[in-house]
């Protein structure tokens, strides 16, 4: 897995390729696939393993990765920050917009290929607690009107988290608060984020949603590492009516094969990549937004990226 600056193998797979090629048309403005194909070759040129691709194996690769690209642009509903231009496969980075679901994209992007360990806070933010606030905003847009949604985990300020989950059960209308067997060394139960559907008469048994959130690229681990209804059982003082569906969020755009996509979904439940946030992120609150914004920025200049609006017209 590349980490920006640096570059991706000659063998990566297809979606850091198109990663790799969104932040080199952000660099500059636009790349093509006459670029990218001379870019792989470098790397093959420095790759002394056997197995290197030969020249068409790369300008198939290539291919591949506009394919993966078209796929986002598709999936994102209109918000890709990025135009495929028809004439030579050429990418271009839509300049001046203020289309929030692009500074949005950008930051997923960017909090994939940095290193979020050491490279994650930028004008005094976190860049991974961000992911928490964003993810219970769109998980929110997506169950639809009338939704609400807490954030959980550590980007949640005040209470520890025994006074978190009476917030929660309170805002619930049930669960019974937090059970006296809560431990002082407890962060967040591997719980970040929550939504929920509530009815007018406020009584117990509604849909809602146990959420968890990954920047970076080393989410495989952590799929499974939530489960709901053990949170439930383990911290709730009375059982939830209706088992919570769980939920993934993570900043990377992950490969797009069904058969893939199914084997990740059966491990991590209702999955939110880069392009389903970017999907579900219209309602997404304007100081999120904003913060989204100061993030990107900093996190861009200090990585030789221009600022979220795009890059030059070179």
């Amino acid at each position: 897995m590349f980490k920006w600056p640096r570059s991706p193998s000659v063998g990566a797979p297809q979606h850091e390729l198109a990663d790799f090629a969104e932040l080199i048309c952000w660099q500059w403005g636009r790349t093509s696939a006459t670029a990218l194909s001379r870019a792989l070759g470098r790397l093959a040129e420095n790759d002394y393993s056997d197995g290197v691709p030969e020249e068409e194996e790369a300008d198939g690769r290539v291919e591949g990765t506009y394919e993966e690209i078209e796929r986002r642009q598709e999936a994102c509903r209109g918000r890709y920050p990025f135009e495929i231009e028809r004439e030579g496969q050429t990418l271009r980075a839509i300049q001046g917009c203020e289309n929030p679901a692009y500074a949005i994209y950008k930051y997923l992007l960017l909090s994939t290929r940095l290193n979020m360990r050491d490279d994650r806070c930028h004008a005094d933010i976190d860049g991974t607690l961000l992911l928490e606030d964003l993810s219970a905003q769109v998980a929110m847009g997506y169950f639809g009107e009338r939704a609400e949604s807490m954030v959980f985990g550590t980007a949640a300020s005040g209470a520890g988290f025994t006074g978190r989950v009476d917030t929660l059960c309170r805002r619930l209308g049930e669960g019974g608060g937090c059970r006296t067997s809560a431990s002082a060394g407890v962060k967040d139960g591997k719980l970040d984020v929550v939504a929920w559907k509530p009815f007018t008469d406020d009584l117990p048994g509604k849909l809602m949603g146990f959420g968890q959130c990954k920047t970076g690229t080393n989410y495989k681990d952590s799929v499974t590492v939530l489960q709901p209804d053990a949170f439930a059982k383990k911290w709730l003082r009375e059982p939830l009516v209706v088992s919570p569906v769980r939920m993934f969020f993570v900043s990377e755009a992950l490969a797009a094969t069904r058969d893939e996509r199914y084997q990740i979904s059966v491990d991590a439940g209702l999955l939110f990549d880069r392009c389903r946030i970017v999907d579900y992120c219209d309602g997404v609150d304007a100081t999120i937004v904003a913060k989204v914004r100061q993030w990107t920025e900093a996190a861009a200049a200090a990585n030789e990226l221009p600022g979220p609006k795009g890059g030059t017209t070179g």
